[in-house]
């Protein structure tokens, strides 16, 4: 596996890189302009300057004056705890090779940051891929060790042996329904299916964009988990970062907060939840039996009388003379009636022709769901960020989901569930946390979710979520949520529309 070795580089340097092995004639300067930039942007509040002088406050002959830089920096945006400026030194770290389950559970977890994935729906993962936790390392461990890469292997072979399988029942369908698709959209929807029995160790390639606050508190977060790969991420971003940020992201700033961990519950019992005992599909370990539980969506709470805030705060941006009393709409003095609330509605939803997006107004209304959702859909979903998203650890004990076209294949996608299940009971057995037992689960595997979002986000996440583009599972969890808040506020859901469509569309 030395050829899947871990490599944490900053965007910018690649690019040098790449410029110099190819003996491209390009001038591209590796000065430290993130801080550079904060810094220079920064000075706006407390100097009349115009941008060009505060630039040269700092340049020398030699480049950037980093002594003053680092200067400024470590008395204001440190010192005072102005953080607010380091938002405008942004750059690109670039990730390959690290497993899916630290991707998409620890790292991909920012709200002011941009990530980019390595997909599965895209890209065949039939050769095996995947970390080898150090925790294994350990001489009590060795036998372990063994039985995971067996294990592994064995999930990443049924992969390669259910995918042409799939691609078969979909051409097939294809021929009855008297459809026409090319091969390659063909293996998109065979990878979306195949990717359930991939594990969480599978490794991966991404990209995160922000800043040195971001980074900073990602750092710690990571540094402050007992996982090893966790740790070496933390570390390996910290020393490449502080290429760009020598001030903002020296260790110094890095406070690690072990106590974290003695937060967490610790608790080694398995209780699997029970949805539908009677399912066939369900896996029984040992003494536990671990349900077929597809995605599922409640709601817990929401906006009162959200409609009415949400126009009231349309006309109050609209410049009316505007008043809300009593639950009630005051335009001029006069009441709202419903009908006209219902016409503001309207408008609300069509304000931005251009962008397809409505008008803020909406994230008045706010919608608190509780999910059960597989890990495949988990990755893909969570990366809308303009909503709050809590998560269990990915466990069995929520269950597993059982993707479409496995009707030539069922048994051997069965099978590799059960092997993985059965190590992951194993491990709870001796000793090793719920967390880091995610390691051997498969994307399949379901995870309990809180979900808070209002109107606005949920109208795009519609948008892009519902839709024949999108992967069938996350398009029925979104699907739920629509359905779920119509149910207590269709006056104002009804505008949002849901694209989903079931069965599986082969349009």
């Amino acid at each position: 596996m030395d050829e899947f070795k871990r490599k944490i580089k900053l965007l910018d340097h690649i690019v040098l890189e790449v410029i110099d092995q190819e003996k491209i004639p390009l001038v591209v300067s590796n000065q430290n302009f993130a801080e550079a930039h904060s810094r220079t942007v920064a000075r706006l509040s407390q100097s009349a300057k115009s941008f060009e002088q505060i630039v040269k406050e700092i340049l020398t002959d030699e480049g950037f004056d980093k002594e003053k830089i680092g200067k400024f920096h470590k008395g204001i945006t440190l010192g005072v705890a102005h953080h607010s400026i380091e938002q405008h030194g942004n750059v690109t770290l670039c990730f390959e090779n690290t497993s899916m389950l630290a991707t998409n559970r620890y790292c991909e977890n920012k709200r002011l940051a941009a990530y980019l994935e390595k997909s599965t729906r895209y890209q065949d993962f039939s050769k095996p891929c995947y970390i080898i936790p150090k925790e294994f390392d350990l001489p009590e461990n060795k036998d372990l060790r063994k039985e995971y890469i067996e294990t592994m292997d064995f999930l990443f072979k049924t992969y390669s042996i259910i995918l042409p399988k799939i691609i078969s029942r979909i051409e097939k369908e294809l021929e009855n329904k008297k459809i026409t698709l090319d091969e390659k959209s063909i293996k998109k929807k065979a990878f979306d299916s195949a990717r359930y029995i991939l594990p969480a160790s599978a490794y991966t390639n991404f990209a995160i964009t922000t800043n040195s606050q971001v980074f900073r508190s990602l750092i710690v977060d990571l540094f402050s988990n007992n996982i090893i790969e966790l740790n070496e991420i933390a570390d390996e971003m910290q020393k490449e970062l502080i290429k760009v940020y020598p001030t903002l992201l020296d260790m110094e700033t890095c406070v690690i907060n072990k106590d974290r961990e003695k937060f967490k519950d610790n608790n080694k019992d398995i209780n699997p939840i029970s949805d539908n005992p009677n399912n066939k599909d369900n896996l029984k370990i040992n003494d536990f039996v671990f349900e077929n539980i597809e995605n599922r969506v409640r709601i817990l709470d929401h906006t009162n009388n959200s409609a009415k805030l949400v126009v009231y705060n349309y006309l109050v941006d609209m410049g009316f003379f505007v008043e809300y009393k009593d639950e009630n709409i005051f335009l001029n003095n006069e009441k709202l009636s419903t009908e006209r609330i219902n016409g503001y509605l309207q408008e609300i939803f069509c304000f931005d022709c251009t962008g397809y997006r409505p008008h803020r107004s909406l994230e008045l209304a706010t919608y608190n769901f509780e999910g059960i959702i597989d890990f495949g859909a988990w990755r893909d979903l969570h990366r809308n960020r303009m909503l709050t998203w809590i998560s269990s650890t990915i466990s069995p004990e929520y269950g597993f989901s059982v993707p479409v076209f496995l009707e030539d294949c069922k048994e051997e996608y069965l099978l590799g569930l059960k092997k993985a299940y059965d190590f992951w009971t194993k491990l709870i057995n001796k000793g090793f946390s719920k967390e880091f037992c995610q390691y051997v689960c498969p994307l399949a595997t379901n995870a309990k979710i809180l979900y808070t979002i209002n109107a606005r986000e949920l109208d795009h996440v519609s948008k892009t979520r519902t839709t024949e583009h999108a992967h069938f599972s996350y398009r029925s969890f979104v699907s739920q949520c629509i359905t779920e808040a119509n149910k207590i506020n269709p006056e104002l859901i009804k505008y949002i529309k849901d694209y989903y469509q079931e069965p599986y569309s082969f349009k």
